[in-house]
């Protein structure tokens, strides 16, 4: 099964930690790397902003991508989270079988 990765972008460290670690701990991602330095140019309400923020990585299943998108989008703090979803085409195979097993749930 493909794997993917979510890119998201976040105003603290703290926030990004908060928000991995519930990921990860909900199966919604095997993963997440986080880069605490980042700095992110743009424009919003008609205003161009440079801001220091972080980003992170979720590694993530296909069964799992819609679900840790809607979760992110949820519990973020911005009004307008930066959240992209990328299929990885090609990949380790035992990375992308460890991908799978940690973001399966359990049937009931």
């Amino acid at each position: 099964m493909k794997i993917y990765f979510i890119y998201v972008t976040f105003g603290s460290l703290r926030e990004a930690k908060r928000l991995g670690g519930q990921l990860v701990k909900n199966k919604l991602a095997a993963c997440t790397n986080i880069i605490p330095t980042i700095y992110s140019t743009y424009v919003w309400k008609n205003k161009t902003m440079t801001d220091k923020e972080c980003s992170m990585i979720v590694k993530t299943s296909k069964s799992r991508v819609k679900a840790a998108i809607k979760f992110i989008v949820k519990k973020h703090s911005y009004e307008c989270p930066a959240v992209s979803a990328f299929p990885i085409e090609l990949t380790h195979t035992d990375f992308q079988r460890w991908i799978n097993e940690q973001t399966m749930t359990k049937l009931k």
